[in-house]
């Protein structure tokens, strides 16, 4: 009899545990990526430093018709709008979504990015941090040749 008891206390367990996940009582149910919020991804994630470098930024998620502003930060720090050198100006379309341009290579010339990783963040007009990505960037090889 306790041999039963036991297993019947086991199947109302694990039924109780199935049906209250199942209700969103437990865990979310449901999870979709626009819940999650905005996305930012780059499709020039590697970037050979030359005064002709450029970076394509995308992203999806944001509000449609959102003004947003795209930060620069490198390791050690140093952290810039680079709203100017992006075309076209980042501003969500009636999906969410923005691409855009930037070029770099005024920042590689005047020595500002180093190799390695850094931060690409877009922000709200009030700068309120709403997605970020890595960029990496790497110095072009030099022809031995003469």
């Amino acid at each position: 009899m306790k041999k039963f008891l036991r297993y019947m206390a086991a199947v109302f367990f694990i039924f109780g545990m199935v049906g209250l996940t199942g209700s969103g009582i437990i865990g979310s149910g449901e999870c979709f990526a626009a819940e999650m919020g905005p996305t930012l991804s780059m499709g020039t994630p590697l970037v050979k430093m030359s005064k002709k470098s450029e970076v394509v930024i995308m992203g999806t998620g944001f509000k449609p018709g959102q003004e947003l502003f795209v930060l620069f930060t490198t390791p050690d720090g140093f952290q810039s709008d680079v709203g100017y050198a992006l075309k076209p100006a980042p501003k969500a379309d009636k999906t969410g979504s923005f691409a855009c341009t930037w070029s770099a290579g005024r920042y590689v010339s005047k020595e500002l990015i180093k190799a390695g990783a850094a931060k690409i963040e877009v922000t709200d007009t009030e700068f309120n941090p709403l997605a970020h990505s890595v960029i990496f960037f790497v110095e072009e090889k030099k022809d031995k040749k003469k």
